[in-house]
């Protein structure tokens, strides 16, 4: 039978040869003196229906917008309406002071009155002198009807004048050419006006438009009639609309080219005008189409190309991207059906043994 001592030194030694065989066994199932394979995620290449939108925010602006100042110059004594009236085409906004041009109206209308009073008596004059043609001279006859003749062209001369004065008259009011909606008020009783002062903004918000710049680089793919879809921004309820307008030249000073669009059915409640739009302007559809994540593509201003999973082993492959802003790209060459897509090639190098994560 062992000493103590002697049982306790046999007892290490049988320790330490279970710790190294347990070593040696991790080592043999680890293999560190193998390679170990970069972990990807990988998607494989299904064609498909695809597009190129082109998303851009807008602002909702009126069909119609007008601004209003005064005729003339002048004094405000009445502004009956406030920013977000209603109001039908040719509505008063404002009145000036018009004391002097009602004087006016006044006299014109009295002148007129006095001058049709004497053109009838002029008139009764000359109906009896040709009464009497057979008993007075032709002079008097002659004279009887240029009186009458010259009364009648008092009258005339008189009317126009009275025309003129209510004209005058109706300057002193600023009134709105269209129906629609006060959207802005710059007028207060009391504020002396001259004919450059902008004092209301009115605008037709029934049917109102999207207005959008489109960077130069995608305007001049920008076609009337194409479809789009819009929603204020922030919110999820997009209603379809349509490329109505297509500004003839671009921006030098933001080189963009403004882009007008209208709703195919106007909105049940009106959108405040200036309203920032979120907007998807469908350019192009294709049926049938292989895309890529645009971070799968490298060197996409130059030679762009993606990585491949073949084997387990990352291989270069050239690719003919359609470079648009969006994050998927349509691939036009360089792709196949059933190809394994690196989605995150920044740091695979080509030949890199790969495999793909667990779960993904």
């Amino acid at each position: 039978m062992p000493s103590p001592r002697t049982s306790r030194i046999l007892r290490r030694v049988f320790l330490l040869l279970v710790l190294a065989g347990a070593g040696a066994g991790y080592a043999w199932w680890a293999k560190p003196w193998e390679p170990k394979p970069e972990v990807i995620t990988v998607e494989t290449v299904t064609p498909g229906p695809a597009a190129e939108v082109l998303a851009v925010n807008g602002q909702i602006l009126p069909a119609n917008k007008v601004e209003l100042g005064a005729p003339v110059a002048g004094q405000l004594i009445a502004v009956p309406v406030k920013e977000g009236d209603i109001v039908a085409a040719g509505q008063p906004l404002a009145r000036l002071d018009d004391t002097i041009a009602r004087a006016s109206l006044d006299q014109a209308e009295a002148s007129l009155e006095s001058a049709r009073i004497d053109a009838a008596a002029a008139q009764a004059a000359y109906d009896r002198a040709r009464a009497l043609a057979a008993n007075i001279s032709t002079q008097a006859l002659d004279s009887a009807r240029f009186t009458a003749e010259a009364a009648a062209a008092r009258v005339r001369q008189l009317d126009a004048a009275l025309t003129q004065a209510r004209q005058q008259l109706s300057l002193y009011q600023v009134k709105s050419p269209i129906a629609g909606t006060v959207l802005n008020v710059n007028a207060e009783v009391g504020q002396v006006v001259g004919t450059m002062t902008m004092l209301f903004t009115v605008g037709d918000l029934s049917a109102p438009l999207v207005q959008t710049d489109v960077d130069e680089v995608y305007g001049a793919r920008m076609k009337l009639g194409l479809a789009a879809q819009v929603a204020p921004v922030g919110s999820q309820d997009a209603v379809d609309a349509v490329v109505t307008f297509l500004a003839p030249t671009v921006n030098p000073d933001t080189g963009g080219r403004t882009v007008r669009l209208s709703f195919n059915t106007p909105p049940e409640e009106p959108l405040p005008s200036g309203l920032t739009m979120s907007v998807n302007v469908v350019i192009d559809t294709f049926e049938t189409a292989i895309t890529a994540p645009r971070a799968a593509i490298r060197d996409l201003d130059g030679a762009a190309y993606v990585m491949l999973d073949v084997g387990g082993f990352a291989r270069k492959a050239p690719v003919r991207p359609r470079n648009w802003p969006s994050d998927r790209l349509i691939i036009t060459e360089g792709l196949a059906a059933g190809d394994r897509l690196i989605t995150d090639p920044q740091d695979v190098a080509e030949g890199a043994l790969v495999a793909e994560a667990p779960g993904a």
